[in-house]
């Protein structure tokens, strides 16, 4: 099973988590290091550049490269033991080659802030050279259209933030923007196939050693994350909306 991923940490590091069960062909090891890896992304409209880029649809100028994707930019001021610069064309030529013969594409759609620079998407951990907005639902709606047009007949899996009223039982500590993320995310996927959500607070909710109380996984958490997304791309043969544990 061939999988495509894109996303934080809490899903690149998942993925990486499942080699020997799957052959990820974008994931992580640790620490922004891996054969593989080209960069970490939180929103829609990063995913969507990021696919147009690595299918050659659309250039990005070095300037742009280096505040977009991790492995071209300087993390925390520093490459701190990340891959060598020399090495991302061949990732990406690896990536594009299986690109189009995954058998699912997992997605973490986990913020609604956007960054952009001359209208192309950055990230503020590579850059401060920026302007800020908050994308609208419509827009995010229409984004989750778009990815699945560039993905046609493909089967897409969108994994949500941490939700901390759904960890905890406890709808006080409700956030906002995700949970209005999650409610798109849902309402896309009940009409649209092909289309899976899936959302790891509630495994997390079941065992909290799963976290570190905040936003990453602990070790222990992407083991069972991935153990789950895998019981669950196993099991999917019709539509659904996937929220609950399987594993």
């Amino acid at each position: 099973m061939r999988v495509f991923s894109s996303g934080s940490c809490r899903l690149v590091t998942t993925i990486f988590n499942g080699r020997g069960k799957i052959e990820p062909i974008h994931s992580m090891f640790r620490n922004f290091v891996g054969v593989n890896f080209l960069g970490k992304l939180h929103n829609s409209k990063q995913h969507i550049q990021f696919i147009k880029w690595i299918n050659d649809d659309i250039n990005l100028p070095p300037y742009i490269l280096s505040s977009f994707l991790t492995s071209y930019g300087m993390f925390s001021g520093s490459r701190n033991g990340m891959d060598p610069l020399e090495l991302n064309a061949k990732k990406k030529q690896a990536i594009k080659h299986l690109f189009n013969d995954c058998d699912f594409y997992i997605f973490e759609i986990c913020s609604i802030k956007l960054y952009e620079k001359d209208g192309y998407q950055v990230q503020h951990e590579l850059t401060s050279d920026y302007t800020t907005r908050i994308q609208t639902q419509e827009e995010l709606m229409n984004d989750l259209v778009l990815l699945q047009q560039l993905l046609p007949n493909k089967k897409i899996i969108i994994q949500s933030h941490f939700r901390p009223n759904i960890i905890y039982n406890d709808n006080t500590k409700k956030i906002e923007n995700r949970e209005i993320i999650y409610n798109i995310l849902e309402q896309f996927a009940k009409t649209h196939d092909s289309i899976y959500i899936y959302d790891p607070s509630l495994l997390i909710n079941k065992d909290l050693s799963m976290f570190d109380g905040n936003t990453h996984f602990t070790p222990h958490g992407h083991i069972k994350n991935f153990e789950n997304i895998y019981s669950i791309m196993k099991n999917i043969g019709s539509k659904a909306i996937i929220s609950t544990p399987n594993a």
